[in-house]
């Protein structure tokens, strides 16, 4: 079924009056990186907040020690677990951490180092939603094989370079232009792994392997650094959030369009250019607020 054209006719109920931080959910991002000569803190803060603001009880992150400190002075309403960079140990707490969480988020800033490869495996068999995104993505490209070992709770996030990786690992059109095509591309990748794909970019398509949607809001002020991981961070709070009765597909196809629309939102008052992630985050609950009854 094709939606194009239109919002996501899904609505929110208000959130219990009694509901606490458990009935909303908790998310756990996994990224940040301090390998070689870059270290990328934004990514998983970002997302942190992006969860925060789509309405996720708890946002926790999973980021190497020496980034800490500075990814919580990004994101103070999150908490955070460091590792020390071992592979086994970081997989060991990840393992720790995700009986608390309802949703896992990985790939923000994470690098695409042994100890990235080493989580981005053990999250594909994790039983709760897993949004991957970012470099997490361009490990699966390099083992493709990973995307046979993903299911249905599973939502990969490309945007047109990632997409192009995992393409030329699947076999699949590796530039698909119009509708039509980025909607195959989707179809075909959701096909191929059982996952929920989100094919960023002007006029995102969301599809499940038979159901695709096509979001047709949305600003260019979006191109800039940091959004996507915001988008990961709704993903990741909507799909965590226990008193939503919504599958998968439709938490989805709403976090994209509410991204989108937060985007409109912050053009409408400050034009096409200079959106910083943090600003797009804090447009999010009123865009929520907007869709519940």
């Amino acid at each position: 079924m094709n939606h194009a054209g239109s919002p996501p006719p899904v609505q929110l109920a208000a959130r219990p009056a009694d509901g606490h931080k458990g009935t909303f959910g908790t998310v756990l991002i996994v990224g940040g990186c301090d390998e070689g000569r870059s270290m990328m803190v934004g990514g998983p803060a970002f997302a942190a907040i992006g969860s925060l603001r789509a309405g996720a009880g708890r946002a926790q992150m999973l980021v190497p020690r020496t980034l800490a400190a500075s990814c919580l002075s990004v994101a103070p309403s999150a908490t955070a677990w460091s590792h020390d960079g071992d592979p086994d140990k970081s997989v060991e707490l990840m393992r720790d951490v995700l009986p608390t969480c309802q949703s896992l988020v990985i790939g923000p800033g994470l690098g695409t180092g042994p100890t990235a490869v080493a989580l981005v495996k053990a999250a594909v068999s994790a039983t709760c939603p897993v949004i991957i995104d970012a470099d997490a993505l361009n490990i699966m490209a390099r083992e493709p094989r990973l995307l046979e070992e993903v299911g249905s709770q599973v939502v990969l996030t490309p945007h047109p370079g990632e997409y192009q990786r995992l393409a030329e690992g699947l076999s699949l059109n590796p530039s698909p232009r119009s509708d039509q095509e980025r909607s195959e591309a989707a179809r075909s990748i959701s096909s191929k792994s059982g996952a929920v794909t989100v094919l960023k970019g002007h006029r995102t398509v969301v599809s499940d392997g038979d159901q695709i949607w096509i979001c047709d809001r949305g600003s260019v002020a979006l191109a800039t650094a940091g959004t996507g991981d915001v988008l990961s961070g709704i993903l990741g709070g909507l799909s965590a959030r226990t008193d939503l009765e919504l599958s998968l597909f439709d938490r989805v196809r709403l976090s994209v369009w509410i991204h989108a629309v937060a985007g409109e939102r912050w053009a409408a008052t400050h034009g096409d250019g200079g959106l910083l992630a943090m600003e797009l985050a804090a447009e999010v609950p009123q865009v929520i607020s907007s869709l519940e009854t």
